[in-house]
């Protein structure tokens, strides 16, 4: 479809089976973004994952408390870094990685530095891995914020940078009406006006994931409304692919429509 520069979010859910991470997805997610960026595509990859990691290296459940899902993310982060070089490394693309907090957003000075280094990582086709800086910030860590498991800096990258497209993976395939996995009848929500008219049930958060369907609409709703395309479809192997070559099986919402 002709989309110049894309970012990619995923988030902990998507990247979990049980208790482990889903090395998979990962590895479908180096070769897809690989790929889009040898066709001529500017890649920002968004990913959640750090506690993830922290926590099957730990083996211990999902923190119930934030200073220890900091800790979890600390330990995890590098964990997290690591699968992605090795996933990278595969398709000879190089990869950066780029910690922020929300205040990066706020500050025109910080703002810019961000923009300028995003600019010359394009120049040099490296495709920027970026995360929270979870032992000092704690947005895509709350519960409580309107914008979790880095769904807001998917948002933010998308339209501070100027994306043509925002993809979100999850762990279901779109907006529905209802909770999919508990109503097989349940219906795809596939325009923005239905989306915001709350024809949606938001249902629990899922198990690891913090964001929830209510950050993701907001996230979509920002972008779209800012002229930036956006995609919410299931993480797996050719999910960034089919987005991108039109056949988007999640929910797709245009840009102006």
């Amino acid at each position: 479809m002709g989309f110049k520069r894309i970012v990619v979010k995923v988030g902990t859910n998507a990247l979990m089976r049980g208790d482990r991470i889903n090395k998979s997805i990962i590895r479908s997610l180096a070769s897809e973004l690989s790929e889009a960026g040898k066709n001529g595509a500017e890649v920002i990859l968004v990913t959640s994952g750090a506690i993830g990691f922290g926590i099957e290296k730990m083996r211990r459940g999902f923190p119930p408390d934030m200073q220890t899902r900091q800790a979890m993310a600390a330990i995890g982060q590098n964990l997290l870094m690591s699968e992605y070089e090795k996933a990278f490394r595969k398709h000879n693309q190089v990869i950066a990685q780029v910690l922020l907090t929300p205040n990066v957003f706020t500050n025109q000075g910080a703002l810019s530095n961000l923009g300028s280094t995003l600019e010359k990582l394009f120049e040099m086709k490296a495709i920027p891995i970026i995360n929270e800086n979870d032992v000092v910030a704690v947005e895509a860590l709350s519960e409580t914020k309107p914008f979790s498991d880095n769904d807001g800096f998917a948002a933010l990258m998308a339209v501070n940078f100027k994306a043509d497209l925002m993809i979100l993976l999850t762990d279901v395939d779109g907006f529905f009406t209802e909770n999919p996995k508990e109503n097989h009848k349940a219906e795809k929500i596939r325009s923005l006006k239905q989306l915001l008219a709350g024809e949606m049930v938001h249902g629990r958060k899922s198990k690891y994931g913090l964001g929830g369907i209510k950050s993701k609409t907001l996230a979509v709703q920002k972008v779209v409304e800012k002229g930036v395309s956006a995609a919410v479809c299931k993480a797996r192997k050719g999910a960034v692919k089919c987005v991108l070559e039109g056949n988007c099986s999640g929910s797709f919402f245009e840009a102006g429509k």
